[in-house]
């Protein structure tokens, strides 16, 4: 796989860790360049030593931003395009968990937090992405989307996370109809469960989570043989590099959940 990707340029929101670091791996392994963007400054200063020593510092940016806040968005893409020249992928991987509330027990204080990160921090990357994308020479990119179940499934989490991964769905299939035929393509991946990412750190950081609304989703009864695992959502990433497969894929919210819940 090395220098397949060589002169492609990729940005990972929210890839200090988990899933994110491992997407980040994959396409430096991959020859590509490779930006990543996280909020959290000491996790993304021990990502920087541990994906230089995948890559080179050549190939590598790192920079802490906060994916709510427009103008920082807009710097950081600025910043890629002015690093390396252009920006081809875009992986919208930024997010957060919610605690299981339904929508009559749930804060809209905690309501805003989880639509802020996952959908309103995934259409500030997206445009600004996009924006870029138009003006490169030759034109074109793709929008790489993590989605989750939730994404189709009322009850495999809380009602904002649902809302929000509903929400970042709507987004790519408007995204891919409006600049598919500029070469601009966007896919979501509906990632199912998964156990070999900092999900529990993200419970602990919420304060623990609404048991008896968990003890009622799908989740509860989750079988661990069933889980996804990151290495392989990160070669699908990889794979969507390929231009011809992004343009078959555009517009497509592909369930990446090895078949769970049953379709």
């Amino acid at each position: 796989m090395a220098n397949t990707l060589q002169g492609t340029t990729v940005l990972v929101t929210g890839a200090a860790g988990g899933l994110g670091k491992v997407i980040a791996t994959a396409y430096l392994e991959a020859g590509a360049n490779v930006a990543i963007c996280d909020i959290n400054a000491e996790r993304l200063a021990a990502a920087e030593e541990e994906l230089t020593a995948v890559g080179t510092a050549e190939r590598y940016l790192g920079a802490r931003t906060d994916i709510t806040d427009e103008a920082a968005v807009t710097a950081l893409v600025d910043a890629v395009t002015a690093r390396f020249g252009r920006l081809d992928i875009l992986v919208n991987n930024a997010g957060m968990t919610d605690k299981f509330d339904p929508v009559g027990d749930l804060e809209k204080a905690h309501w805003d937090r989880v639509l802020n990160l996952n959908l309103t921090g995934s259409f500030l990357c997206t445009k600004a992405a996009v924006n870029a994308m138009k003006k490169q020479s030759p034109a074109g990119g793709t929008i790489i989307q993590i989605g989750s179940t939730a994404s189709w499934h009322g009850m495999s989490a809380g009602v904002a996370y649902t809302v929000s991964k509903h929400g970042v769905a709507a987004l790519v299939k408007s995204t891919a109809g409006f600049y598919g035929a500029q070469g601009i393509y966007a896919v979501a991946l509906m990632l199912g469960g998964m156990v070999d990412t900092n999900i529990a750190d993200s419970f602990r950081a919420l304060g623990g989570f609404n048991q008896e609304a968990y003890a009622q989703s799908i989740s509860a009864g989750f079988d661990a043989q069933k889980a996804i695992r990151t290495r392989d959502v990160a070669k699908y990433c990889v794979f969507l590099a390929d231009r011809d497969v992004a343009s078959s894929a555009n517009g497509s919210s592909i369930a990446f959940n090895r078949n769970w819940p049953n379709a």
